[in-house]
């Protein structure tokens, strides 16, 4: 399993990170849309963009990866996940501070 920090969506709510998974780089986008965060992640390949999802809101306890329609882009679950174990939706306030993903290899 790895932990992947999240942006502070407060300070600037639409925000680029690059994570790296199984040795491939991904960038994810984050928006922050008055109540929710909706995603993008895309990898470079050949000089272009590919999306392996693009607008979707994230919730806690959703496999972002099971949306992914080709698995040789990734494979794996990727979740959005309370670091305390509490079941509130994040706030723009608490995004960075309360909530990670974590990403596992196998499906769980």
């Amino acid at each position: 399993m790895s932990r992947l920090k999240l942006p502070n969506l407060l300070t600037n709510p639409v925000t680029k990170q690059t994570y790296i998974i199984n040795n491939r780089e991904y960038t994810f986008t984050f928006r922050w849309i008055e109540e929710f965060c909706t995603l993008d992640i895309y990898i470079i390949q050949d000089g272009q963009r590919t999306y392996l999802v693009k607008g979707i809101a994230i919730a806690l306890d959703s496999d972002i990866i099971s949306r992914v329609k080709d698995d040789s882009l990734i494979s794996g679950s990727l979740y959005l996940i309370n670091k305390y174990g509490e079941t509130g939706e994040p706030t723009q306030d608490n995004f960075h501070t309360d909530y990670e993903m974590e990403y596992y290899e196998q499906d769980i």
